[in-house]
């Protein structure tokens, strides 16, 4: 009871362990399939059979590349201030795989439209994205390849960037998780250390 005699609410189970609980905002799963949904939108969309195609090609493919430290250190430092960090964790995987995966159908549409003898098999952007997840999955079925040096060089630099991202965003993400869960455990420690000194 509060000095005025009235009943004050008991600290709920949030409060004393600081970890927040109730349910994922319906903002929240909505931007993540926004951030999944509209870079591949865009990609389908894009046209790309020009000089802008061939461009934005190369541009995406190296701010692919370039983006991956920053963007890896944005995303740890998202998941350390979550109160939803498993989620958060996950949104920030997908995001970044399907940033890759945009550049990299864009760079192949490009390829094996705009030139001959790059990359066999490809005529439409649906092919493109096809090859794409099929490097990424490490399955190549063989009915689309890569026949050109600049077709195989892509190839090959998708594949080193597919095991840096993986490598690197795991690593990432599994320490801030860690980061996370071990903050939490010490503010539980505190707080049952404060409530049994009183």
């Amino acid at each position: 009871m509060s000095e005025a005699g009235v009943d004050e609410p008991a600290e709920s189970p949030s409060e004393l362990t600081g970890i927040p609980h109730g349910h994922i905002s319906t903002r929240k799963i909505v931007l993540t399939a926004l951030t999944a949904l509209v870079p591949l939108a865009v990609y389908f969309v894009l046209p790309l059979d020009d000089r802008v195609g061939k461009v934005l090609a190369v541009a995406l493919v190296i701010a692919s590349a370039a983006a991956l430290v920053p963007l890896s250190i944005h995303q740890a430092r998202l998941v350390l201030r979550s109160s939803h960090p498993l989620f958060d964790a996950a949104r920030c995987i997908v995001s970044g795989l399907v940033f890759l995966v945009t550049a990299y159908s864009v760079s192949y549409y490009v390829l094996g439209t705009g030139y001959d003898n790059q990359i066999n098999g490809i005529e439409t952007k649906l092919d493109a994205l096809y090859f794409t997840v099929t490097i990424l999955a490490t399955v190549g079925f063989g009915d689309i390849t890569a026949t050109g040096q600049v077709g195989r060089a892509v190839v090959t630099g998708q594949m080193v960037v597919n095991l840096a991202v993986l490598a690197v965003a795991l690593r990432v993400v599994s320490w801030a998780l860690k980061e996370r869960g071990a903050e939490a455990l010490a503010r539980r420690a505190v707080d049952a250390a404060t409530r049994d000194e009183t």
